[in-house]
């Protein structure tokens, strides 16, 4: 009975995480001069890593890009398919991937704002940039540098901001998430 009751426990947790990145992809500010937007989802990504142990988080990461890849409005400002996972900012997605599960294995079980922030920029920040560069070079054909600065460094100083707000957040849900016994 209580193995079960761990199982709805975790799914629900993987549900509510994977519903949370889908809904906030909706609400972006498109910059100027550049293909991507600014959004919540690296917080909801960060967040995800940051509550679910680490296969939980890569089941929650899969299950949103598939959602995406098979035409459910799930990306970012509510877009969707293969052409949008396999685009230009294509891979920022995968680094989505990359990073969650990253941050989930190397964030141990001390709740940490350090620790959070620390891994939510590095790996986290990093790999999600890294993708998305990657991804820019081999789709427009642009060297390191171009995509680097049309992809990647308008985003940079949102990007730490947020870190530090998902820490906050990832520290408290964290808290509340450990008094709760199942």
């Amino acid at each position: 009975m209580k193995r079960d009751r761990e199982k709805i426990y975790s799914m629900a947790k993987i549900a509510l995480c994977v519903s949370v990145l889908s809904l906030v992809s909706y609400f972006v500010i498109p910059l100027p001069a550049t293909p991507s937007a600014l959004s919540l989802q690296t917080v909801a990504v960060g967040l995800t890593a940051l509550i679910l142990s680490p296969s939980q988080t890569a089941w929650a990461m899969v299950l949103y890009l598939t959602m995406g890849a098979v035409g459910l409005p799930v990306f970012s400002a509510g877009t969707a398919g293969l052409g949008k996972l396999f685009g230009v900012t294509g891979g920022y997605y995968f680094g989505f991937l990359f990073s969650a599960i990253a941050i989930s294995i190397l964030k141990g079980k001390e709740i940490s704002f350090t620790k959070y922030t620390a891994l939510l920029i590095c790996p986290g920040m990093i790999l999600q940039h890294i993708c998305a560069v990657i991804v820019m070079c081999l789709h427009n054909g642009w060297n390191i540098k171009s995509a680097f600065i049309s992809i990647s460094l308008p985003f940079i100083l949102g990007d730490i901001i947020k870190a530090v707000a998902t820490a906050f957040l990832g520290v408290a849900i964290n808290r509340t998430l450990s008094k709760t016994k199942f």
